[in-house]
């Protein structure tokens, strides 16, 4: 089963449509995505996705193996095609070797997720050098690194997408959440996604971004698993009132990911209420 429950496959186009006909985009069948932090959150919920829209997705994880398994089985039993692949994106020999295996399992490599992060809550007074450092390597090289080897593949395949998942705290600072090592690596991410679209689209390579916003999620379960009723301090700097809702930002990611998105690149896509604009 292709596309889930409530959706249906229309024509030559490869087009999707919603129950009321409404144009989502094209599937992209016959296309691999890797996904790093693939296995929960918005990494496990794009893989999802992803698959549903036709993509093979290598579904990478750090050390969360059974999370990454579970994400690959559903997959596999709604009928796509997935493979789990463990490394820390900051550990050079790891991503090689996954690299290695993506190449022996699909031949290609289409599209590329940076979703894997990490943050360092605390006054910039009391992060260490060491620990700004992990951050931004993890967030920043890491993803460098790996949009330079998918890129390789990509060129040669004619093509491809990249979507760096960056944030609303890379475009604007707020107080109350003092992470000088996280806002600096997501401004930085954001500024390496317009220079590498600037770069790599004469080869065919689209490199976008998402900013988004609060969400329930691993990383901000001290906010809550409910976007309604999350801290006022966040709520009143977001014009929509409320935080992100499941379902939201994947749909954003494949969105600028597959054929949906095919004239856009450089673009930092905003998913956070209107949180950046006040």
């Amino acid at each position: 089963m292709l596309f889930g429950r409530g959706l249906r496959y229309i024509g030559s186009a490869n087009a999707v449509f919603t129950r009321d006909c409404h144009f989502l985009q094209e599937i992209d069948l016959s296309k691999v995505v890797l996904i790093t932090g693939g296995s929960r959150g918005i990494g496990a919920a794009s893989a999802l996705l992803a698959a549903r829209q036709g993509w093979a997705v290598a579904v990478n994880y750090a050390s969360n193996s059974l999370a990454a398994d579970e994400v690959v089985r559903q997959i596999r039993q709604a009928g796509g095609q997935a493979i789990a692949v463990q490394a820390d994106v900051a550990d050079e020999a790891q991503v090689l070797a996954m690299f290695g295996k993506i190449d022996a399992k699909f031949g290609r490599l289409d599209g590329l997720v940076n979703n894997a992060g990490v943050g360092a809550t605390a006054p910039a007074l009391k992060t260490s050098a060491e620990v700004f450092a992990r951050v931004v390597d993890v967030n920043l090289t890491a993803p460098f690194a790996l949009s330079s080897l998918a890129a390789s593949r990509m060129r040669a395949n004619g093509g491809g997408s990249i979507v760096n998942v960056a944030s609303v705290m890379g475009l604007r600072s707020i107080g109350q959440i003092p992470d000088a090592a996280y806002v600096a690596s997501k401004a930085g991410i954001i500024g390496l996604t317009r220079e590498l679209a600037s770069q790599w689209g004469r080869y065919g390579i689209r490199v976008n971004a998402v900013a988004p916003g609060f969400f329930a999620s691993e990383m901000t379960a001290e906010l809550g698993d409910d976007p309604e009723a999350f801290p006022p301090f966040l709520l009143e700097r977001t014009p929509l009132g409320r935080g992100g809702r499941a379902g939201e930002l994947d749909a954003a990611v494949l969105f600028l990911l597959g054929s949906g998105g095919s004239f856009v690149t450089g673009h930092v896509l905003s998913v956070d209420g209107g949180m950046a604009v006040r």
